[in-house]
């Protein structure tokens, strides 16, 4: 692009720069060229939509609940011996108790 220019701030010197209402961006021009292309708004958002990501992992399956639980220290441990993965063992443990009985 000819006549851009790039300038490096930190955070803190962008924050008082927008503070002080200074700003690096040309909105003038910006506004110009959004006036010749009444679409890329929406096109900008439409993509924004498209690549928005969220925090944390995906879910896959069935939501969990982090909790806290108390079992004998044996239990944990025969879990724990089992390697990788031995949480969702455990979970799939306690749902196949569920399948063969009806808590209260």
């Amino acid at each position: 692009m000819t006549g851009s220019k790039i300038t490096s701030r930190t955070s803190e010197q962008m924050r008082r720069a927008r503070a002080q209402g200074q700003s690096g961006s040309d909105w003038e021009r910006v506004r110009r060229t959004l006036q010749k292309d009444a679409g890329a708004v929406e096109q900008t958002q439409a993509i924004a939509a498209l690549i928005e990501r969220k925090r944390g992992r995906p879910v896959q399956g069935e939501p969990k609940t982090a909790i806290s639980l108390r079992v004998p220290d044996s239990v944990l441990a025969a879990f724990k011996a089992t390697g990788p993965g031995w949480q969702s063992r455990m979970g799939d443990a306690l749902k196949e108790w569920l399948r063969t009985h009806h808590p209260a």
